[in-house]
C-alpha cells in the first residue's frame, strides 16, 4: 500500500521534471522569449495580429503562453481526480497533473516579474516544488516520525500546555468575536483591512506584488498540508 501512495508522487515528479525541462530547452533553442510578440507582452501591448503560430502562438488577437495550458492540465486532471474517470487511471492523471505544473512552473517567474521569462525566481520555486516531491517519495518515514515527536513534545510543553490545552488562545479569541460580531465578520473585517492595505502598499511600490503573489502561494501550500496533517488526525 505504500509503494502504491509513494509511486503516484513518484510519476508526477517525474512528469513535472520532463515537462519543465522540455518546455525551458524547446522555449530556449527556439528564442520564444526575445521575439516582438515577447517584447510587446512586456510593454502590455497586443500583439498587432490576429492569428500567429511560430515561436509564440497568437490567437484571436491574444498571446497565448504555455502556463495556460499547464493550468489546464491541471484543472482536467483534478476534476477527474475527483470525479473519477473510466479511462483513465490516477497513474495517468499523475502525469497529467505533473505536467500541467512543469508548464506552469515554467513560467512563474515571468508572471511574478511582469514578463522575466528567465527571471530566477522560476528556478528557485520550481526547486522548491521539487524538493515536496522528493520529501513525499523518499522522506516520508522521516517526517512521520517528526510529527510523532511534535505530538508527544505537546505534554511536556508549557507553553502548549499554558496556551492552548487550557483553550486559553481560543477563549481570548472568542472574547474578540464577541465583541466584533461573528467569528465570520471578524474574518471578514480583518480580511478587507489586510487586501486594502496590501493594495495600497502595490500603488506605492509596485514591485511588491510579486512578493505578495509569492507569499499567497506559499500560505496557501501550507494550508494545504495542514489540512492533510488535520485529517490524517482524525483519521488516526
Amino acid at each position: 500500500m505504500i509503494k502504491q501512495e509513494k509511486g503516484i508522487p513518484f510519476l508526477m515528479a517525474i512528469s513535472y521534471l520532463t515537462a519543465l525541462f522540455f518546455i525551458r530547452v524547446s522555449v530556449f533553442l527556439a528564442g520564444s522569449a526575445h521575439t516582438k510578440f515577447a517584447d510587446a507582452a512586456k510593454e502590455g501591448l497586443k500583439p498587432g495580429v490576429q492569428f500567429y503560430l511560430g515561436r509564440n502562438i497568437i490567437l484571436f488577437g491574444y498571446h497565448i503562453h504555455h502556463f495556460y495550458i499547464g493550468i489546464l492540465l491541471i484543472c482536467v486532471a483534478a476534476w477527474l481526480a475527483i470525479v473519477g474517470s473510466r479511462h483513465l487511471t490516477r497513474k495517468n492523471l499523475a502525469i497529467m497533473y505533473g505536467a500541467g505544473l512543469g508548464l506552469f512552473l515554467d513560467e512563474i517567474g515571468l508572471l511574478l516579474t511582469w514578463g522575466d521569462y528567465y527571471s530566477t525566481l522560476s528556478y528557485t520555486i520550481s526547486l522548491f516544488v521539487l524538493g515536496v516531491f522528493f520529501n513525499i517519495v523518499f522522506f516520508g518515514n522521516f517526517w512521520e516520525s517528526v510529527k510523532i515527536n511534535i505530538d508527544k513534545s505537546k505534554s511536556r510543553s508549557l507553553i502548549w500546555n499554558k496556551f492552548f490545552k487550557n483553550n486559553l488562545v481560543f477563549n481570548i479569541i472568542d472574547k474578540i468575536s464577541n465583541k466584533t460580531g461573528k467569528t465570520e465578520n471578524a474574518t471578514l473585517v480583518f480580511s478587507g483591512i489586510l487586501y486594502i492595505f496590501v493594495s495600497l502598499f502595490i500603488f506605492k511600490y509596485p514591485e511588491f506584488l510579486r512578493y505578495w503573489v509569492a507569499v499567497t502561494f506559499i500560505f496557501h501550500g501550507a494550508t494545504c498540508f495542514v489540512r492533510v496533517f488535520n485529517t490524517g488526525n482524525k483519521e488516526g
